[in-house]
């Protein structure tokens, strides 16, 4: 008999996550499932990286647990990294190297194509083609940021964690980016994170939301209450702000 797909794909348990002892996020409890797109909404300095950085397991927890896939991280951490892929950011991508280079190095550490998508012909759909025979140092920070993306994608991972990733995209790329994120999750095989402080993004891509603000989870929304926020008058921004007023007792 096989095993059991566990329920959640990403489960977080009293996070804490931080720099030199000091939390920047802590008691973070979060759970992703399978078909979900979760926007991860704050302020500069609200500690979203921070937390994206600790569930992907490129920080130490201070405190709680994270699970991918029903891996913990802590315990097995490459196993746990094996079921994710994250968009980097444009600064970590190896410039020296052209595109194509990047994406045949990842395809090697996770053992899969250099064209093993999720979706087909994703550098056609990205338009970043042509530039992959060329090294990074010469890209835009939009095509760094697009190779970026492809590189998450490479071997079909369950857990796609885009931080910031549709910052830097032309238009075109960020909707077709948009309409990417829907459509792997309508598969029911991907669950998406996409952590942004762009408000607006987030009613028209995701199916659940949580506002970090000072450290914690200032407020959240599933998918009825995201719905009925972004309708109300002021739409989903006015709720988002009253949400940081709360948090923080300063008016927005």
């Amino acid at each position: 008999m096989a095993d059991p797909v566990p329920a959640a794909l990403l489960e977080l348990r009293a996070v804490a996550a931080g720099y030199g002892g000091r939390s920047v996020v802590s008691g973070i409890d979060l759970t992703l499932r399978r078909g979900e797109i979760l926007g991860l909404l704050g302020a500069n300095g609200s500690g979203k990286s921070t937390l994206v950085k600790a569930f992907t397991g490129q920080l130490p927890l201070l405190a709680g647990s994270v699970a991918v896939d029903g891996i913990d991280m802590t315990k097995a951490p490459e196993a746990a990294k094996a079921r994710l892929g994250l968009a980097v950011d444009v600064g970590d991508v190896p410039t020296p190297l052209t595109g194509l280079q990047y994406l045949d190095l990842v395809a090697s550490i996770r053992r899969c194509a250099p064209d093993a998508w999720p979706a087909p012909d994703l550098p056609a759909l990205l338009a970043i083609e042509r530039f992959l025979p060329r090294a990074i140092a010469t890209y835009s920070l939009g095509t760094r940021m697009k190779v970026a993306i492809l590189a998450s994608l490479l071997g079909a991972p369950p857990l796609l964690v885009f931080d910031e990733s549709l910052n830097g995209l032309d238009p075109v790329a960020a909707f077709r980016m948009k309409r990417l994120m829907a459509d792997l999750a309508a598969t029911g095989r991907h669950g998406i994170v996409l952590s942004t402080h762009v408000v607006e993004t987030i009613p028209t891509v995701c199916t659940r939301a949580v506002f970090l603000a000072d450290g914690g989870i200032a407020e959240a929304w599933d998918g009825p209450a995201l719905a009925a926020a972004a309708a109300a008058p002021g739409g989903f921004e006015a709720r988002v702000m009253a949400a940081l007023t709360r948090r923080t007792g300063v008016a927005a």
